[in-house]
C-alpha cells in the first residue's frame, strides 16, 4: 500500500492527558483508530474497517506538527549521545533543550544529530507551533478545560485506502478529542504526497536504526526480539470505553506500549490489542500496530 501523508488543519482541540484542564499537542494513532471505529459503527462499515486495520500492509502514525513541511519526532536518546559530555554537565540549558525536544523538521533531523544545529533554537521553534490556553466553563457547576489552539497544522502518514478516507472525511465534522460538543476538534484534511526523503527512510528497513513512529507495542512472539540493544520510552495507554451499547463507561484494560521516537535495531509488525473490561458487551481496540523510519548510524 502507497503511504501518504494526511495533513490535519486544526483551529483548537482537547487532547487529555488525563486532566481535564491539559491539553496536549497531538494524539496518538489509538486515539484516532477508536475515532474511525465509531465513524465507521455510525456508517455500518465497522466489519470492513477492521479487515482494513488488521491488513498487515496498513499502517497508521502518530500525530506530528506540520509547518511547511513534516516534523519527525527526534529519536529517544540519539541528541544526547552527539552532545560531548562536559556539554551535558556544564550547559544545564543545552542539556534542558536536548531532553525537552521532540520533534525536528525533516530536512533539520540528520543536521541535529550531527551536532551542525542546536537543539535550543530547534526547541524555540516547536514550542511556538501550538499555544496552551485554559478556558473556564461558566454555569451552574463551573470547570476548566484545556484547549490548544494551533499555529500550525498536524499531520498522519498512513496507507492508502479508500474506506480510511472516506472514514477520515466523515470524522472533520464529528471532531476529534474531548469536547467536541463544544466544537473542539474538527478539522480540515488535505492528502498529500510524501517527500521523497521521508520515501526513503520509510522504505528503509535495513537502517542500523528503525525510530517508531506509531506508540505500539509488538506481538509477544516479536517482543524479546526486538528489545535487545534499544532505546525506547514506555507510556501507559488507558481509558474509558464508549460504546451506544452500553449502560455504562467502564475502565479499559491498561496497556503499556513503547511511545514514538523510540529506537530499535529492526522493525515489528505490532498488535491491534482487545483492551475491553470483563463482561463488557463488545470488543474495545487498541490500535498498537508498528510503523518505522529507518536512520543509518553516522559513520
Amino acid at each position: 500500500m502507497e503511504t501518504k501523508i494526511y495533513r490535519l488543519r486544526f483551529r483548537n482541540a482537547h487532547f487529555g492527558d488525563g486532566y481535564l484542564n491539559t491539553s496536549i499537542p497531538t494524539f496518538t494513532a489509538s486515539r484516532l483508530f477508536s475515532a474511525l471505529c465509531l465513524e465507521a459503527l455510525k456508517n455500518d462499515c465497522l466489519k470492513e474497517w477492521m479487515t482494513v486495520a488488521e491488513n498487515d500492509e496498513f499502517k497508521i502514525s502518530d500525530a506530528f506538527p506540520y509547518q511547511e513541511q513534516p516534523y519527525l519526532p527526534v529519536p529517544v536518546g540519539e541528541v544526547a549521545l552527539k552532545m560531548d559530555l562536559r556539554t551535558l554537565v556544564k550547559d544545564n540549558q543545552a542539556n534542558k533543550a536536548a531532553k525537552a525536544l521532540k520533534f525536528v523538521p525533516l530536512d533539520r533531523l540528520l543536521d541535529l544529530l550531527n551536532g551542525k544545529i542546536a537543539a535550543e533554537e530547534l526547541l524555540k521553534a516547536e514550542m511556538n507551533l501550538t499555544q496552551q490556553t485554559v478556558l473556564m466553563k461558566k454555569g451552574a457547576d463551573p470547570y476548566e478545560v484545556g484547549v490548544t489552539a494551533y499555529r500550525s497544522s498536524l499531520y498522519i502518514l498512513a496507507s492508502s485506502d479508500a474506506l480510511f478516507e472516506q472514514l477520515m472525511t466523515s470524522l472533520q465534522f464529528s471532531g476529534l478529542g474531548g469536547k467536541r460538543t463544544s466544537g473542539y476538534g474538527r478539522f480540515e484534511m488535505e492528502v498529500l504526497p510524501v517527500p521523497s526523503l521521508m520515501g526513503k527512510m520509510l522504505a528503509d528497513d535495513k537502517a542500523d536504526k528503525q525510530v517508531l513512529l506509531t506508540t505500539s507495542l509488538p506481538s509477544d512472539n516479536e517482543l524479546g526480539l526486538v528489545v535487545h540493544d534499544a532505546n525506547y520510552h514506555l507510556v501507559k495507554s488507558s481509558g474509558f470505553t464508549y460504546s451506544p451499547d452500553a449502560s455504562e463507561q467502564l475502565r479499559k484494560e491498561d496497556l503499556y506500549k513503547f511511545a514514538s521516537g523510540s529506537v530499535f535495531t529492526r522493525r515489528y509488525t505490532g498488535v491491534i490489542a482487545d483492551v475491553r473490561p470483563n463482561g463488557f458487551v463488545h470488543p474495545v481496540w487498541n490500535y498498537a500496530k508498528g510503523m518505522f523510519y529507518g536512520l543509518e548510524a553516522a559513520k
